[in-house]
């Protein structure tokens, strides 16, 4: 492959995943953390604190860190520090974050596929294998994006399940060609004979 038809190749491979990638950033944004957990809940430390200042959990607030919230504290004249609410802010941005993340994966994973099955049966070799491997990129992407979100088996299984289709299309396309070309060189070395 000469240097024109690998500069092709590389481009493909860094451009149409970084493209999808922004593509899907800008129609569908991910979840901020200002949006959640604005600082309006946290409360200003005292200018003053007395040294006596003894706390004393409650049991509200073992039960708020239980339950995956923050507790929120306010203070006394004296500046000592006591249970007031339980903010559960981070606990909801961290629920809208993973399923964005599980949203990517299952809009992206498929794409990507699409992408390497075209770059397959693409007659141009050159941009065929660009595609090829852009499509792999943004299987990996997809794959990255939800894979701390997912279970240890889910992990095995996606990433085994990736393998195997990516396989199998190696197989039946790229494969069948060269088996096909096989064929058809030995039929023309007996026509010889």
């Amino acid at each position: 492959m000469d240097a024109k038809r690998v500069a092709m190749v590389i481009g493909i491979t860094v451009l149409l995943p970084l493209f999808l990638g922004l593509f899907v950033d800008a129609v569908y944004q991910e979840p901020t953390y200002d949006k959640y957990c604005g600082y309006n809940n946290y409360r200003p430390y005292p200018a003053k604190v007395d040294q006596n200042c003894t706390y004393q959990p409650v049991p509200a607030e073992n039960q708020c860190s239980r339950d995956g919230g923050m507790p929120v504290y306010n203070y006394t004249e004296k500046g000592c520090q006591v249970y007031d609410t339980c903010d559960f802010c981070n606990k909801q941005f961290n629920d809208a974050q993973q399923e964005y993340n599980r949203n990517i994966f299952f809009i992206l994973l498929p794409v990507g596929l699409i992408i390497v099955i075209l770059g397959i049966y693409l007659m141009i070799d050159y941009l065929g294998a660009g595609l090829m491997f852009a499509g792999l990129i943004t299987m990996f992407y997809a794959t990255i994006r939800y894979f701390s979100d997912m279970s240890k088996v889910l992990r095995a299984l996606v990433v085994l399940a990736e393998l195997l289709i990516i396989m199998w299309i190696g197989y039946k396309k790229i494969g069948s060609k060269e088996n096909s070309k096989k064929i058809l060189s030995k039929s023309k070395s007996r026509k010889k004979k």
